[in-house]
């Protein structure tokens, strides 16, 4: 994949109920720029994402409030080269404001990947003795919908209970509680996956080729360097690392993290960038 010609589509949730503003930069190239942390954690990802001067009509359509809980407006950003453009962000909108920064106006998106259901799905069910616990998380991620939908699951575990049990409060510590901080959300979907469970991505391979860059460091458990912006990496996928330099951590892993950070504009040179972690377990299974 050569890497040029850096495009983006970017759909945001307007304050008229179910509208959309899309921004295409093959048809109105304004100047964006993201920071988008996601990872493996149970914690929700983020994005914060700025557009450069918006008019002032399209500037009150998306402006928000942080403090509207209950007000669910999504955000997703597909970014990438030519017309192959991936999500790197899906989530929904927490505040949103613009400024005036010398002679442009900057409208800055703050969001959340799966924050509407952190903050807003709550759980209260029961289940009867002998209910597996399969089924038991199966109930509940179901409970997440519609902001999260369901992704990858791995195998989870048939015991059956010896008791009825309830279950009350938020779902997303529920959750986690229940699958031991198996769970987390990636992109609006939600996935539950051990250590050495992995997922099928499309890039297979990172290397210099596909934009490595410089030599990659063992931080305690965890391998961490950067590449040339890669969106088409996914969190929790198998990855093989070819590494020129470093040679030594050569072999398979699981992507646990990514941070895209960058520019992409018609006018405004700049560089994007994507800092990736990787986990080595002894072994990895594929999901399907």
């Amino acid at each position: 994949m050569e890497k040029f010609n850096r495009k983006y589509i970017l759909s945001v949730g307007a304050s008229s109920l179910g509208q959309k503003i899309v921004f295409d930069y093959n048809t109105a190239p304004f100047t964006i720029e993201f920071d988008i942390q996601r990872n493996i954690l149970s914690s929700a990802n983020n994005a914060s994402i700025r557009i450069k001067n918006l008019s002032e009509v399209t500037r009150d359509k998306i402006r928000k409030n942080r403090w509207d809980y209950g007000v669910f407006r999504g955000v997703n950003l597909r970014a990438g080269y030519d017309d192959n453009l991936p999500t790197i962000f899906d989530g929904n909108i927490t505040q949103c404001w613009s400024v005036r920064e010398g002679s442009d106006f900057i409208s800055q998106i703050e969001a959340f990947d799966g924050g509407y259901a952190f903050q807003n799905s709550i759980t209260s069910m029961s289940f009867p003795e002998g209910t597996s616990q399969d089924s038991i998380i199966r109930s509940l991620l179901s409970n997440l919908q519609p902001s999260v939908t369901v992704g990858a699951i791995g195998d989870l575990p048939n015991t059956k209970s010896t008791r009825a049990t309830v279950y009350s409060g938020p779902t997303m510590d529920i959750l986690r509680e229940i699958t031991g901080e198996r769970c987390f959300v990636d992109n609006s979907k939600i996935n539950v996956l051990a250590d050495t469970e992995c997922l099928e991505g499309s890039i297979q391979v990172i290397s210099s080729q596909s934009g490595l860059l410089g030599t990659p460091i063992l931080e305690e458990t965890y391998l961490n360097f950067d590449m040339i912006f890669e969106p088409r990496l996914q969190i929790g996928q198998r990855v093989r690392l070819e590494s020129l330099t470093g040679a030594i951590f050569n072999g398979f892993y699981k992507v646990i993290s990514l941070k895209h950070k960058g520019i992409i504009s018609p006018t405004v040179s700049g560089n994007a960038v994507t800092s990736v972690g990787l986990f080595a377990p002894q072994a990895l299974q594929v999901v399907a």
